[in-house]
């Protein structure tokens, strides 16, 4: 699962996990932002595993987390023997948020988590939700091979507008559907600051984050879309070749949350998702 910038992917994930738990399936998420160190990252898993995925409520036996991926097999393997069976039935969905914080190790690391996950008999991990950036994304795409086992790529967005629509009125009433959807365009995080008190739509953050993402050709690209949002012809848009965009680009672009694409009649059309958003474009 990827998507760019406050873009919603941490609140999908953390839903993600409610949902999956029903008994059979166990959810266990985990976050790498405090895991920058090699150390780091064997400790986090494995309290993350034994915490939410085999219920073990009681002090590590071991007295010290692992600070390797040796260490991690050994001390899992101990604890999963004086686990419940009960426990151990369960099959774990295991959602691993922030994965940009991989890339350093890159192919060594997502391996090793791979071939962690086939080799555990309990927790026995029954699938693993990568969750990322743009960048993160970027390096999927060009390294499956990594995965071991073949990938499902689930890219996000911004909120379609019917359901856009339901939301601001839910939240807002129906009087600021318009105005809320005309500024938002359905950016989750957009949305969440309209709906605050005292708004002031301080969109720095996301903009300085999107900057560190976007390529010059896609910089290029939201130089030719309307910028006060009307809907385009998708095949009036050309690259530096001049050449229809590739299909790649533009869905990096919705991935950032700038532009939206759809089909009005069959012919493929495109618009800038907000107003808010086109201070990328004047660098």
């Amino acid at each position: 699962m990827s998507g760019g910038p406050m873009i919603g992917k941490s609140t999908l994930a953390a839903q993600l996990a409610e949902g999956i738990n029903d008994g059979q399936h166990q959810a266990v998420l985990l976050s790498l932002m405090d895991a920058d160190t090699d150390a780091g990252f064997w400790s986090l898993t494995f309290e993350a595993l034994i915490r939410e995925g085999m219920g073990w409520d009681r002090k590590n036996p071991y007295r010290k987390n692992p600070a390797s991926r040796p260490e991690f097999m050994s001390q899992i393997h101990h604890i999963a023997e004086k686990t419940s069976q009960q426990q151990k039935s369960k099959q774990v969905i295991l959602l691993i948020d922030d994965c940009e914080r991989l890339l350093p190790q890159g192919e060594k690391r997502i391996a090793q988590i791979a071939n962690m996950a086939m080799e555990l008999t309990s927790p026995s991990i029954h699938a693993i939700c990568w969750i990322g950036g743009l960048r993160w994304e970027d390096w999927a795409q060009a390294h499956t091979e990594a995965f071991i086992v073949p990938l499902r790529f689930y890219p996000l967005s911004v909120v379609p507008i019917r359901e856009a629509r339901k939301i601001i009125q839910e939240q807002l009433g129906a009087e600021q559907v318009k105005t809320i959807w005309n500024a938002t365009g359905g950016h989750p995080y957009l949305m969440e600051l309209a709906f605050a008190e005292g708004n002031g739509m301080k969109i720095d953050a996301l903009l300085k984050r999107i900057d560190a993402e976007l390529r010059p050709e896609e910089d290029a690209l939201l130089a030719q879309i309307h910028p006060k949002g009307d809907w385009m012809v998708l095949d009036t848009l050309k690259d530096a070749q001049g050449h229809r965009p590739a299909k790649r680009l533009l869905d990096r672009l919705c991935m950032a949350g700038l532009i939206v694409r759809t089909l009005d009649q069959g012919t493929a059309v495109v618009r800038r998702t907000s107003p808010l958003l086109n201070q990328k474009v004047a660098r």
